[in-house]
């Protein structure tokens, strides 16, 4: 149910999804709230409708929790904490092998790490916000055409602030002066490489780093 408009948009238009939500979030509010809504709505897509009644209400915290996480405006406070506790294990690791004259980690210590609810809750945070923004680490194809979608949204949006007299939120997305390849290697940079160098570090994904790498020196020859 996304309207194709940014929470700023919604919340300038003074629309009544940022009525609803109080201007907080609105989107990845609306989104969590209507899946809910869905599944009670229609047994044939209630995916948890086998799940102890305990568990689902753990699964719903967690699951607004991560939604909640791919909020923007809360990028850099989220990767912070994540690339933090995977230098802080790194170094726990390096010590624990200099202690032990091990010449690998342990397994069962590092997974006894990563199973604390803290930690678990940060991975499942990076997790998704990884698979939100992940355009610029797919194959060039899909990067190129996902880059075009976004691009004609955002021009769509700022067509309309001008048409209703409302902030242009994004003004870099002016369909007569964007430069599209400029757009991207600046959200790359800005957004993307330290967080996929981050997620790299944890979990080791070198064919979205290639694609990355790729893709990035595409649009900065353009």
């Amino acid at each position: 149910d996304h309207p194709g408009k940014t929470n700023s948009f919604l919340v300038n238009a003074g629309s009544e999804l940022a009525l609803l939500y109080n201007d907080l979030a609105v989107l990845e509010s609306h989104h969590v709230s209507m899946a809910f809504m869905l599944t009670r709505k229609d047994e044939r897509v209630n995916i948890f409708k086998n799940v102890d009644k305990d568990d689902l209400k753990m699964l719903r915290q967690q699951i607004i929790d991560m939604v909640l996480a791919t909020e923007m405006t809360k990028h850099f406070e989220h990767l912070n904490k994540f690339a933090s506790r995977v230098s802080a294990m790194v170094k726990e690791e390096e010590r624990d092998m200099s202690g032990s004259g091990k010449s690998s980690p342990d397994s069962a210590s590092t997974a006894s790490r990563l199973a604390s609810p803290e930690n678990r809750m940060l991975i499942k945070r990076m997790l998704i916000k990884c698979a939100d923004v992940s355009n610029p680490t797919r194959p060039l194809p899909m990067c190129r055409e996902w880059a075009k979608r976004i691009s004609e949204e955002y021009f769509k949006q700022t067509d309309e602030e001008k048409r209703l007299g409302l902030p242009v939120v994004m003004p870099v997305f002016d369909r007569t002066t964007c430069n599209v390849p400029k757009s991207q290697t600046s959200f790359t940079d800005f957004f993307i490489k330290d967080m996929f160098d981050s997620w790299d570090s944890f979990c080791d994904v070198p064919e979205l780093i290639d694609h990355l790498q790729t893709n990035y020196k595409y649009w900065k020859e353009r």
